[in-house]
């Protein structure tokens, strides 16, 4: 099973525009060798470390794009689990160097890796040209793979795979990925949300600025999706979700959560737990803010097939 994300980014001022649909296909290419805990990569129109640290899976800090900073750090913190009947868990697995693998087994005839825990590949979908960094891990009886896929045009796309059964019963992975935006530096970042329905505000047809932290959910009714904008340059990247994240329910009932950055929040690992979510700190406004982290929340659902 795989779930993502897809993130735009884009270079002109606030609009509603429509975007054609990216092939998800997984290839597997020429790897590029990777070792150690951390490290740096550039790759055509991007620029970036990377790391693995805080049990919060790869991450990527400092991100560049055409020489221009778009993001200062994004992570997966964790994943909840639940499964159907409380059969299992509920679980907050995290992802740390530890668990990571040179290669993972999906059964007697199928491996997967490329002989070091991070694993580096460009290949090519279409005329699209994409760079792709992830890690094999193992938790109990999960085989995961979380990456991160970045493309020649633009688009950075957080991705999850997983495999395996920790009880016999239907259940939902939720992934968490952390991202603080910082769209050409820190400062004066904003955040919208676009509604097709929704009346002019004053930013166009559809846009509602927010001016205090908030939990919001999907809505594909309304083709609802978030732009983070550095106010005096008007760049900003889309996030849009995926054809196959899934929805809110009782267990996860957040899909995305604008946040101010506070530095004791932001520098430590996952601090909830396996049945906590994060809440509302503050109704503090930032019209203008010193970065801006944005967590977003899938579902990966796994059905138990029986033999008939």
């Amino acid at each position: 099973m795989k779930t993502s994300l897809m993130i735009r980014l884009m270079q002109h001022v606030l609009a509603a525009r429509r975007f054609a649909v990216v092939l998800l296909v997984f290839l597997f290419a020429g790897s590029l060798p990777v070792s150690g805990h951390s490290g740096h990569t550039d790759w055509g129109p991007w620029s970036f470390d990377w790391e693995v640290k805080d049990g919060a899976g790869i991450a990527i800090r400092n991100v560049y794009y055409k020489h221009e900073l778009v993001i200062y750090k994004a992570n997966m913190p964790v994943i909840r689990v639940r499964y159907d009947g409380n059969a299992s868990g509920p679980w907050a697995d995290r992802i740390d160097w530890g668990n990571l693998q040179n290669y993972v087994s999906l059964c007697t005839s199928l491996t997967y890796g490329c002989g070091t825990k991070v694993c580096q590949k460009s290949y090519w979908i279409g005329s699209r040209h994409w760079l792709e960094i992830g890690v094999y891990a193992t938790l109990g009886s999960y085989r995961l793979y979380p990456a991160w896929q970045l493309s020649e045009d633009g688009y950075i796309m957080p991705r999850l795979w997983s495999a395996g059964l920790q009880a016999p019963a239907n259940h939902v992975h939720h992934p968490y990925w952390r991202i603080d935006f910082d769209v050409n530096g820190a400062a004066s970042d904003q955040v919208f949300v676009y509604d097709s329905i929704r009346p002019n505000e004053g930013w166009g047809p559809g846009w509602h600025k927010y001016t205090q932290e908030l939990n919001a959910v999907k809505n594909p009714l309304t083709n609802r999706r978030w732009y983070v904008r550095d106010n005096p340059t008007g760049h900003g990247v889309w996030i849009i979700p995926g054809p196959n994240d899934g929805f809110a329910d009782l267990f996860s009932t957040k899909d995305v959560a604008p946040r101010l950055y506070h530095y004791p929040d932001e520098g430590v690992p996952w601090p909830f737990s396996r049945t906590y979510l994060m809440q509302r700190r503050t109704t503090a406004a930032y019209g203008i803010t010193p970065g801006l982290p944005l967590r977003y929340n899938v579902e990966l659902r796994h059905t138990l097939r029986l033999p008939v």
